[in-house]
């Protein structure tokens, strides 16, 4: 009888400890990976990312960019004023192990459409954690080597579907309809480890600073 009864409490131990030990995956063992893909792009932008990132690459349209290298730095204040990341080409797990990624198909910085970028929220650094709690007016910067783009949310971040594509369109919710403004859409899984939903958060472009 005592083997029955100590035979589950072992095996609910031993699932515990796989348990914790994904999580100190998830939350640390990437961001290590993470951690040494961006200073790769430090490192391949001339070590000023820090600075004004001068030497990121120039684009003219999509055919410029080569997946899972990076092209613009985000920066928001909301996070903390440290936080910033470089945004790679790509939104497939390869690309979003290495920070948040640019969704193929959709605009780029500053032009009109929607430039959406995909982010984890728990893995690879935890870029998009704090997604869920910005607020209507929060600034987003994107800055690239031609320029710095500012947007604005324009409202609260919203949940949907992870089938509900729509918010990826030129005009986000709206498939179809011709654009006329200059967005910007964040994305992240929410419940961190489940994603069985997304969390979404819009922004419109405010200002250009050419460099």
């Amino acid at each position: 009888m005592r083997f029955y009864l100590q035979a589950p409490g072992e095996i609910l131990i031993a699932a515990g400890v796989l348990f914790f030990a994904f999580m100190a995956y998830a939350y640390w063992g990437t961001v290590v990976r993470e951690s040494a893909a961006q200073r790769t792009f430090d490192s391949e932008s001339g070590g000023q990312r820090r600075g004004a990132g001068q030497h990121l690459a120039v684009l003219s349209g999509l055919d410029d960019l080569a997946f899972g290298h990076s092209f613009a730095l985000i920066k928001i204040p909301a996070f903390g004023s440290q936080w910033q990341f470089a945004v790679v080409q790509g939104s497939g797990l390869p690309e979003l192990a290495l920070g948040p990624g640019h969704v193929p198909g959709t605009a780029l910085p500053g032009e009109v459409g929607n430039f959406a970028v995909a982010g984890h929220r728990v893995s690879a650094g935890n870029p998009f954690w704090r997604l869920p709690s910005l607020r209507f007016g929060d600034m987003v910067y994107v800055e690239t080597k031609t320029a710095t783009y500012e947007y604005r949310l324009t409202g609260t971040p919203v949940w949907v579907d992870p089938n509900d594509t729509g918010m990826l369109a030129p005009v986000p919710g709206h498939p179809g309809e011709r654009p006329s403004q200059r967005l910007m859409t964040l994305i992240t899984c929410d419940p961190p480890l489940t994603g069985t939903r997304r969390v979404i958060a819009t922004g419109v472009l405010v200002r250009t600073r050419p460099r």
